[in-house]
């Protein structure tokens, strides 16, 4: 099978969502955590200025992402012009009409599994450079539909490897963090593995663009050959809001826990959901994205008013 050339490749990153509104809410730092693969991870926070944590600013920037998550750049061009010509909106009216069609695919009944692929929609553009190409909030949102699949499909660029596939899974727990994690390397495991057979279902999507989608439809026709990453993101709740003194100690507070949450991960959590041993090879390629959140439930009560949704 033919690997493809570099100079063949698409650089994605300036089709990428500008999302730098939303990580400027949120700390991070890149380190060993203790888990498998060794190699430095990402742990993020809420941010703090002062002893001020964004909480409702995370929140409003997380919830303004549903728009660009739900509808391509082509299609909100459309949709702009649709509002003000045919339907004869005023122009300063069209971002809050089209808010709204995007908020209609949400529902009350599953504000986890949504905040988390908000998440993952985010943080996979913006840590790894990864455009999405596949978009799937119609299955997603649907109850009368079964949901198969990973939480999300991006493609990257890589200037020695050149195109790589991400594959990602989030898990959003306020129980803790071990049965988050546990769940979610099941999950990427299961979203590796069927991740070609989804990709037939979304390969020839109109909002991709001719050439990003060329090149998926040669990934499945085994034209050429292309890496493929597992990211996966686990938000858990850390407990109660910390009482420190500076904000540094606040933030050193969130990766402490993380570290001591990630030495009770042994080799037997690496498993699929029929109790398999993860492959080694597929293991290597796994990067964490670690996010305790102080009273978890809380936040998520806040997405779900931010977002209107109701019981």
């Amino acid at each position: 099978m033919k690997t493809i050339d570099v100079g063949e490749s698409i650089d994605v990153k300036p089709l990428l969502n500008r999302i730098e509104s939303l990580i400027n809410t949120m700390y991070f730092v890149k380190a060993e955590v203790g888990l498998s693969p060794e190699k430095e991870h990402i742990i993020t926070c809420l941010k703090y200025q002062g002893l001020n944590q964004m909480r409702s600013e995370f929140i409003h920037r997380l919830v303004n992402s549903i728009v660009k998550y739900v509808f391509s750049a082509t299609e909100l061009e459309q949709k702009g012009r649709e509002l003000i010509t045919e339907d004869s909106l005023d122009p300063a009216d069209v971002h809050g009409e089209i808010f709204q069609q995007a908020r209609a695919y949400f529902r009350a009944s599953d504000v986890k599994g949504q905040f988390s692929e908000l998440l993952l929609f985010n943080f996979l553009q913006h840590y790894f450079e990864a455009l999405p190409v596949v978009r799937k909030m119609g299955i997603t949102t649907n109850p009368e539909v079964e949901r198969h699949g990973s939480d999300a499909i991006h493609l990257g660029y890589d200037a020695i490897q050149g195109n790589v596939v991400f594959l990602g899974e989030a898990k959003t727990y306020p129980s803790g963090f071990k049965p988050a994690f546990e769940n979610a390397i099941k999950s990427i495991i299961t979203a590796y593995n069927e991740h070609r057979n989804e990709l037939q279902l979304y390969a020839y999507e109109e909002f991709l663009t001719p050439e990003v989608r060329t090149l998926m439809k040669d990934y499945l026709k085994g034209k050429i050959d292309l890496p493929v990453k597992l990211v996966v993101i686990v938000s858990y709740c850390s407990g109660e809001t910390p009482e420190k003194t500076t904000k540094d100690d606040c933030h050193k507070h969130y990766i402490e826990h993380v570290l001591h949450e990630c030495t009770k991960i042994k080799d037997t959590h690496y498993k699929d959901a029929d109790g398999k041993k993860m492959n080694p090879g597929l293991l290597a390629e796994l990067n964490y994205i670690l996010f305790p959140v102080n009273e978890l439930d809380s936040l998520l009560r806040d997405f779900r008013i931010k977002m209107g949704l109701n019981d």
